[in-house]
């Protein structure tokens, strides 16, 4: 049967590219419909081209990691040629600065992070997040199903001839089984109910425990509150609205009482007439105090300090000019002996002891008058001598007037200091019936505003016991409509019981042909609950050997490329399969040519594709299947 790959399922490799820095490249093309073959020695790149397939399919490892060391280092980048419903991508990898981690899609760049949601589209996979765990109900997150999952259920390497994934969780294995046999998205959907359900039960039991606490607390804070403030019990928010009300108006009336005090404070007090005092009281006082109070303003102690500084300053100065010109008259007498020895004009030396006459200059010859410098100074001095005798009057006379002064200030002082007692003593005793009113009226406003500062605290007590109840009914509800959306099974197409089936009975026909050696004489069944695969009455992994889970997972690989010939379009349905060297755990030479002939006749039937590697000489003779020689064989690392 030829399959129309016009309107092929799924995804097909058309080619793979391995290209140099000199823009030289490998290439290898393959066909659907049959199984193609890379065949080649060891260390000759066939395994490593899978790796490239997987590479350029989402792999977020690092080149050398990804597709090894050696072909990392002889290539600069990759590409994979592929076709999804018919529709051709190319794929390109490349490892140069600034590409490390992100997809080329027709030229387009995306992150690799990014793909798994990209190729699921294009496939029409379903795109679904799932428990992360086993049991829904205890998991603490959800996790989303990535395409690479189930590409590792049909991309089997070297490491997972035995397991259906190379160190793949129990919960992973069981959602992409779902995934492939069409019943991912109702599953996914109740776990994901399960674990919301879950969730919410667990939000409610903390919110359950938040408002016993908060219950209990609330009557206790506020009943001590209210205790140690005097205030009356409050119940509720309504309780506290009124009783503050009671405070803010009795407070009202404690100011009003304290104003009317006051206002009568300040009529006694404003300077009233001797007619309007009351009785006992000397309005004479104050104007008295006033007057002695303006006479010690003016008192000129400051100025005449101010004026006795200057003079003896003034002194002082006339002292030092007296001084400076009895030096002056000392030092004419001193530089009168000094000869001159050098004209100021030439700078030439001058005898002072060559001949001249005794009326004459000994420099220039001219004749001398006698000198009056000193005379003159001398005049200067009786002159300064004069004024410092009249500073010294002027400064004791000004000595005087401020001991007179300071004696007038200290004497308005003491009367000031005076009156002022006697004006304290009369004000204190005409104020006293007062101040205790007062006093009283102070007390009790502050412990009305003390009581004032309570009712924030008690309302947001209050708001915190109503916000944990509105939380508590909050989580109820949401139980309650889980409750209700668990109650309704999503089912879709065919039932899973059904679909396990008959996945279960397409690798029973695969295996008939090999039962008791290498197989066993036992069926293949799938629960439909949990997705365990039996053999008999046994798990698979109880009941098989090594040679013989090979086989089992030849099978699965088989039953793979029927999904949309035996199921429907909800299945998972890949049209690909990459078998990395079959030839497994002893398995026989001439199984595996068998297994090989089965598996290409059934990607003649279905139009899907198979790409394997392997050493050993392919099986010929057959259409359905190709065989590509490897052509480079690359050092070992």
């Amino acid at each position: 049967m030829t399959h129309d790959t016009s309107a092929e399922r799924g995804l097909r490799i058309s080619k793979v590219r391995l290209i140099r820095d000199s823009g030289e490249f490998d290439e290898f093309d393959f066909a659907s419909g049959m199984i193609n073959i890379l065949h080649g020695v060891r260390n000759s790149s066939k395994s490593t081209t899978l790796r490239v397939i997987d590479y350029c399919l989402g792999d977020r490892d690092s080149a050398a990691k990804a597709i090894g060391v050696a072909v990392a280092d002889a290539y600069e980048a990759v590409t994979t040629d592929l076709r999804i419903h018919g529709q051709p991508y190319e794929l390109t990898r490349s490892w140069s600065y600034g590409r490390m981690g992100k997809i080329s899609i027709n030229g387009e760049d995306l992150a690799a992070a990014d793909f798994s949601d990209w190729i699921l589209a294009a496939l029409e996979w379903p795109n679904v997040h799932i428990p992360l765990g086993l049991n829904p109900s205890t998991a603490t997150e959800l996790t989303p199903l990535s395409f690479r999952s189930t590409l590792r259920h049909i991309h089997r390497n070297e490491s997972s001839w035995i397991s259906f994934a190379h160190k793949e969780q129990e919960f992973i294995r069981r959602a992409v089984i779902s995934q492939l046999l069409g019943f991912a998205r109702p599953r996914a959907t109740e776990a994901q109910s399960q674990f919301s359900l879950a969730q919410a039960k667990r939000r409610l039991n903390e919110a359950e425990a938040v408002d016993r606490e908060v219950q209990q607390s609330t009557v206790q804070a506020v009943t001590a509150i209210c205790e140690n403030m005097n205030l009356p019990l409050a119940r509720s928010t309504a309780h506290v609205a009124d009783a503050r009300r009671e405070v803010e108006a009795a407070l009202g009336e404690v100011r009003r009482r304290q104003q009317e005090l006051t206002e009568q404070v300040r009529i006694t007090t404003s300077g009233a007439t001797e007619s309007e005092a009351p009785a006992g009281y000397d309005p004479s006082l104050t104007a008295l105090y006033s007057q002695v109070t303006r006479e010690l303003r003016q008192a000129t102690v400051t100025a005449l300090e101010h004026l006795r500084e200057e003079h003896t300053r003034s002194a002082s100065t006339v002292s030092g000019e007296i001084g400076r010109m009895e030096r002056l008259i000392t030092s004419v007498g001193i530089f009168d002996a000094l000869p001159v020895r050098l004209c100021p004009a030439c700078e030439q030396n001058i005898d002072p002891a060559r001949h001249h006459a005794d009326t004459a200059c000994y420099v220039c010859y001219q004749n001398v008058d006698d000198d009056h410098r000193q005379r003159r100074a001398q005049v200067e001095i009786r002159s300064l001598k004069s004024e410092l005798e009249d500073l010294d009057e002027v400064v004791s006379r000004t000595l005087t007037d401020l001991t007179a002064a300071r004696e007038l200030q200290a004497h308005l002082q003491a009367k000031q200091v005076a009156l002022a007692t006697r004006l304290n003593a009369e004000r204190a005793a005409q104020l006293a019936p007062f101040v205790a009113a007062l006093e009283e009226l102070a007390g009790q406003a502050a412990r009305l505003e003390h009581k004032l500062t309570a009712f924030p605290a008690i309302e947001a007590i209050f708001q915190r016991r109503d916000q944990a109840r509105e939380a508590l009914e909050s989580a109820q509800r949401a139980v309650s409509e889980l409750d209700t959306d668990a109650a309704t099974p999503l089912t879709i197409g065919a039932k899973p019981a059904d679909r396990c089936a008959a996945f279960a009975e397409r690798m029973n026909l695969f295996l008939e042909e090999f039962r008791g050696d290498p197989w066993v004489d036992r069926d293949v069944s799938i629960r439909d609950r949990d997705l365990t695969f039996y053999v008999g009455t046994r798990p698979w992994d109880d009941a098989l050997g090594a040679e013989a889970k090979v086989l089992f997972f030849l099978a699965y690989s088989y039953a793979t490329l029927f999904l949309q010939h035996d199921l429907d379009d909800e299945c998972a349905f890949p049209g690909l399969l990459l078998l990395d060297n079959p030839y497994q755990q002893g398995i026989e030479e001439d199984v595996v040519r068998r297994v090989l002939h089965k598996l290409a006749q059934a990607a003649s039937e279905t139009g899907t594709q198979i790409i394997s590697t392997q050493a050993p000489k392919p099986p010929a003779g057959s259409k359905t299947i190709r065989v590509i020689p490897m052509p480079r064989v690359y050092a070992a690392p």
